[in-house]
């Protein structure tokens, strides 16, 4: 990688099952580098092959940070994590001297997290023969940064920089919490819960207004901003300066500003598309990967936390554990279940309830992988690296990791000279054929490549899903009885 100031950090973006984690670890073996982790759900522990974490063995082999830096409980969200990535980026840079944040206003639980963090990183650097543990206070070698993942929201928010939202209170988000846990047991009243966030000001009116129908998640958020607000607005009741402040501050939420870019605090950003060459053969490859996930044991991981009450409501919400929670509640006296003592007959409608979940999985899971195309088409800030899926996976990888080291050499000019160069250049090129070959997506037909009806797998995971739906069955059961 070239030596050049400032120091580059290398952002590896691309849809479900493009192989990012691979070209990002090939990158790393290359160009003494560890991965920081860019994926929502994977920064909680206890989740794994619905977060479809590396393994550790993996992990042993290439560094990755930001993964199971958060417990189950905690509301680890895009601000806290954009904030830790800088922090990474610039301990693995050597930078954390230069600009260490104020510790006096930092969280008492980010100020730990960061502490695990800068304690991984130490010990990666030992393992991998990056610093000299024998050598002691020498000058700490540099990393390249390769931020890896896949959640939008959270590479837009360290590339671009954060959005104009506050970050709420403790109390704000105590209270928030509280507030429309009650309208939840209130059979869902969403409409009243709407209501009531409107009730601070047009401005939170107009956020609730614009929230999709049932988005507990967002419109929780959103309170938590107004209760914030009104917490200034008592602290300054009687400042009139402050106050006009405070006024100010309300008129800018949500206006779509943002600060803090990556590039602003000194880094040469260089960031990657890896794009299918082919959309129909990765979709199908995307159809492959849930099934896996399921061979794998989703069914029976999903089952284990929702009992245990550890599985974080980030992952509740995600592509995978959503669909399998939905279907592990589902009422199974309306799938036709019939039961034989502690044994289930595979009735005709129960088959076609797995059927259905199914179907919702990898119906899910191939949108996702389609908007995430669709948003990186639009971000000028991302150079697609075409990925052919007609090679061997290994030569694949490669070929991606070459081109983007290849790029990593250029000078910032010329680097830019590509990114903007449109169709004379290959990033452009890739992104008119990713987007033309949408247009004949609409013919794609879905096909079993494993979980085929009939076959010995399917069968297995049949089994297991009936299991698993017992037990939560027998636990709703329960839960009744004492109420």
């Amino acid at each position: 990688m070239a030596d050049q100031s400032p120091p580059i950090v290398v952002i590896i973006a691309g849809p479900t099952a493009a192989g990012k984690s691979d070209v990002a670890a090939r990158i790393c073996a290359q160009q003494r580098g560890m991965i920081i982790s860019a994926d929502s759900v994977q920064a909680y522990r206890g989740v794994q092959i619905g977060a479809n974490k590396p393994s550790l063995e993996e992990r042993k082999e290439t560094p990755h940070i930001l993964i199971d830096v958060a417990d189950s409980s905690e509301n680890y969200n895009a601000a806290e994590w954009r904030e830790d990535a800088i922090f990474c980026i610039q301990s693995l840079l050597g930078r954390c001297n230069q600009e260490q944040e104020d510790t006096a206003t930092t969280p008492a639980a980010d100020s730990n997290r960061r502490k695990e963090i800068e304690e991984y990183i130490q010990e990666a650097r030992i393992e991998k023969g990056y610093l000299d543990s024998d050598k002691g206070e020498k000058e700490i070698e540099k990393i390249l940064p390769v931020v890896c993942g896949g959640t939008m929201m959270y590479l837009q928010w360290l590339v671009r920089g954060r959005p104009d939202a506050m970050r709420p209170t403790p109390k704000a988000v105590e209270i928030s919490y509280k507030t429309i846990q009650e309208f939840q047991d209130n059979d869902n009243d969403y409409e009243g819960a709407v209501k009531h966030v409107a009730s601070f000001d047009k401005v939170f009116a107009e956020r609730a207004q614009q929230l999709t129908n049932g988005d507990w998640y967002r419109l929780r958020r959103t309170l938590e901003i107004a209760l914030t607000i009104e917490e200034e607005k008592k602290k300054v009741a009687d400042d009139s300066d402050s106050s006009s402040r405070v006024a100010n501050m309300v008129e800018q939420l949500y206006s779509g500003q943002r600060e803090g870019d990556l590039a602003s605090l000194g880094f040469d950003v260089r960031c990657f598309f890896l794009c299918p060459d082919d959309r129909m053969s990765h979709t199908r490859v995307v159809d492959k990967r849930c099934e896996q996930m399921l061979m794998k044991g989703l069914l029976e991981e999903t089952t284990e936390l929702s009992l245990s009450g550890c599985l974080p409501e980030m992952a509740e919400r995600a592509i995978g554990y959503r669909q399998t929670l939905d279907y592990l509640s589902r009422d199974h006296k309306q799938e036709g279940e019939e039961e034989e003592g502690s044994k289930s007959k595979l009735t005709t409608a129960e088959k076609e309830g797995f059927e259905f979940y199914l179907n919702e999985f990898t119906t899910a899971t191939r949108r996702y992988a389609k908007k995430q195309m669709s948003w990186f088409r639009k971000d000028k800030e991302f150079m697609f690296i075409p990925v052919s899926l007609k090679l061997d996976k290994p030569d694949r990888v490669d070929a991606a990791a070459n081109a983007i080291n290849q790029l990593c050499k250029l000078s910032r000019e010329d680097y830019e000279k590509e990114l903007s160069g449109g169709d004379k250049y290959l990033s452009g090129q890739t992104k008119r054929e990713n987007e033309a070959q949408g247009k004949t997506m609409k013919f794609y037909t879905p096909e079993r490549h494993i979980l085929i009806p009939g076959s010995k797998e399917y069968e297995n995971v049949l089994t297991e899903a009936i299991q698993c739906r017992q037990r939560v069955r027998s636990n709703n059961n329960k839960k009744r009885n004492r109420e």
